[in-house]
């Protein structure tokens, strides 16, 4: 059985060669090394031996009762150091943990390690044992000093170790000591040639991230996307970008991440649509829209035509913006949106059409410059010969400071078409010629 736990959203993983040792053999191998010391060691008897191996193939048969009880035996006998610490690293690998109880297989590598005429690579592989079942027990400073235990051991412990640290430090929610570990992984697999490994990266994103570190958020992500393909790195850049203020660098990244197909949910689509209108490209935004529409992706509902009605309006495509800006209107009481109706009629000089939808804007009441429709159905007005319901609207204009000095002089403007006309008509009236 793997040992594997869960960390938050961190998924614990024993790193290779970082084994727990399980048989009896296995430890007689390791014997063979010489040790870094000349103390003195206790040897493995054989027929102490011989009683182990019994009882490892009761368990390995599935005869875990029987197997614990000769092991239990075995303790009680007068066994030596090494005999001993065997017996503890069977119970610990092949009992315990094998039954997930942690606690009690800890337990058993602790008693190791307080044993004397053990071979010192016993010692080492307790010590690492030891911090990998403090990491699943969630003891995660017990395992930061166990790990740290271990690497002075080793003459080069290569990349795992620091990433297994940053693990811990990240079950610490210490994202301060995350970093230096897990840039340190990265380094030393970089050095030897090893692919990258892509959940390194992401905990060392998430290490960023939980410090405010941002413009190192950005280089992670830059890095994930070109090495690992995957649309939400994109998306994630782009947010980065965007809390960053580098807008150019958040709208390039966002039209690649359309352009590969990676924006397949309406709140991406909407704001890739807004990306556009906000960097002059309206007429882009409406074919997001539209195609998110006819992909069934973007709902067709009064907000998302009033958007796509908006980027035709921007990009002067006045018949296209006609029809979702109606059915944006369309039983509603917004007058913004009858005011944008209104002005596509009247950007194609369709008077008559403009003025009922002006009108409607006009009578709500929520409009945020108010002057503007009053001017508008003043030149409605002008224009379907209506000069007195035109001065009027001009007059109404008048009232608000941004239509003011445009709306008096429509009004001097009408008065003297008036004057004009009634002149030509004394004249023709007259017999004039």
């Amino acid at each position: 059985m793997p040992l594997l736990t869960a960390l938050g959203l961190m998924a614990v993983t024993v790193p290779a060669g970082f084994g727990l040792y399980s048989a009896p053999m296995a430890q007689a191998q390791e014997d063979e090394k010489p040790e870094r010391n000349s103390k003195k060691v206790d040897s493995l008897r054989a027929n102490i031996y011989e009683k182990i191996a019994k009882a490892q193939e009761k368990l390995e048969k599935g005869e875990k009762a029987e197997a614990v009880e000769d092991l239990n035996d075995l303790l009680e006998d007068k066994i030596n150091d090494y005999e001993t610490a065997i017996v503890y690293q069977i119970l610990a690998s092949s009992v315990y943990i094998e039954e997930e109880n942690y606690k009690q297989a800890i337990v058993e590598y602790e008693k190791i390690l307080k044993l004397e005429r053990i071979p010192e690579s016993l010692q080492i592989a307790s010590l690492n044992a030891l911090a990998q079942l403090y990491l699943v027990d969630e003891q995660y400073k017990k395992s930061i000093e166990y790990m740290k235990k271990w690497m002075a051991t080793q003459t080069n412990p290569g990349p795992s170790p620091y990433y297994f640290l940053a693990q811990a430090y990240y079950g610490l929610e210490d994202f301060k000591n995350i970093v230096p570990n897990i840039t340190k992984a990265i380094e030393l697999g970089r050095a030897r040639g090893d692919e990258p490994k892509e959940n390194w990266y992401l905990l060392l994103r998430l290490a960023y991230f939980e410090l405010a570190q941002y413009e190192k958020v950005a280089e992670v992500l830059e890095f994930l996307t070109v090495n690992f393909e995957k649309p939400e790195y994109w998306r994630q850049l782009a947010a980065v970008y965007s809390e960053l203020g580098q807008e150019k660098k958040q709208f390039a990244t966002m039209e690649v991440a359309y352009r590969q197909g990676y924006l397949d949910k309406e709140s991406q689509l909407i704001n890739m649509a807004q990306l556009y209108l906000y960097h002059s490209v309206p007429i882009k935004s409406a074919w997001v829209i539209e195609k998110g529409m006819k992909d069934g992706i973007i709902e067709k509902n009064a907000e998302n035509y009033e958007l796509l009605g908006q980027a035709y309006l921007n990009a002067q495509e006045m018949r296209k913006a006609e029809e979702p800006l109606r059915l944006a209107a369309k039983d509603g009481d917004d007058g913004e949106i009858w005011m944008r109706l209104g002005q596509v009629f009247a950007e194609q000089e369709r008077w008559k059409e403009a003025l009922p939808p002006l009108q409607k804007a006009v009578d709500s009441d929520d409009l945020d410059e108010p002057g503007y429709a009053h001017l508008l159905i003043g030149m409605a007005n002008f224009n379907t010969d209506k000069l007195d319901d035109a001065k009027k609207a001009f007059r109404a204009a008048a009232k608000f400071d941004e239509t003011e000095k445009a709306a008096k002089q429509w009004v001097d403007y009408t008065n003297k078409e008036q004057q004009r006309r009634a002149q030509l008509t004394e004249y023709y009236g007259g017999g004039g010629q």
